[in-house]
């Protein structure tokens, strides 16, 4: 648990060029909430922003950064789970191996944050609320940093006023 609060503060520190940014709006018409298996935000009443924060960077560890890990899927507790380059050549897969990976690659990375955060989030009590695509990709696709702390603010803040996703 130390090691957790060491990495909040960490985060936090880094993340204060990022205080200027406030939280989106999250009042999103119902026409433009986007599909709910893909775009979601987490909630959770009564959890302070400083331990919705912690919980968010436990998880965060889970996401793929680099390199996939090869099963069974092992993250060390007392180290950093550092970004590794992917070597990748056409030699591989070919050309058109290379374009279907292009093609696939940003929705199968999504897919893999998503429920990672999921499995992860949700045993802690936290609830999933339907966003819009513009909002989501403003929430993650920030700086690590600025991204925790923008979703821990939305996570320990008011209900979010778009539908309840039931697990």
């Amino acid at each position: 648990m130390h090691f957790l609060r060491l990495l909040a503060a960490a985060v936090l520190a880094t993340a204060a060029p990022a205080l200027a940014q406030g939280v989106p709006a999250l009042d999103v018409p119902a026409k433009e909430l986007a599909d709910a298996r893909k775009y979601f935000l987490f909630h959770q009443p009564g959890v302070t922003p400083a331990q919705a924060e912690a919980d968010l960077v436990a998880c965060w560890r889970f996401l793929p950064h680099g390199r996939q890990r090869a099963v069974p899927g092992f993250v060390p507790w007392n180290q950093p789970d550092t970004p590794k380059a992917i070597p990748y050549s056409l030699d591989q897969f070919g050309l058109t191996g290379a374009v279907i990976g292009a093609i696939i690659a940003g929705p199968l990375e999504r897919s893999l944050r998503q429920s990672r955060l999921f499995r992860c989030m949700v045993p802690r009590g936290y609830a999933r609320y339907r966003t819009s695509e513009a909002i989501w990709k403003q929430l993650n696709e920030a700086e690590p940093a600025e991204a925790i702390r923008l979703q821990a603010a939305i996570a320990a803040g008011p209900v979010p006023p778009t539908p309840r996703i039931v697990p």
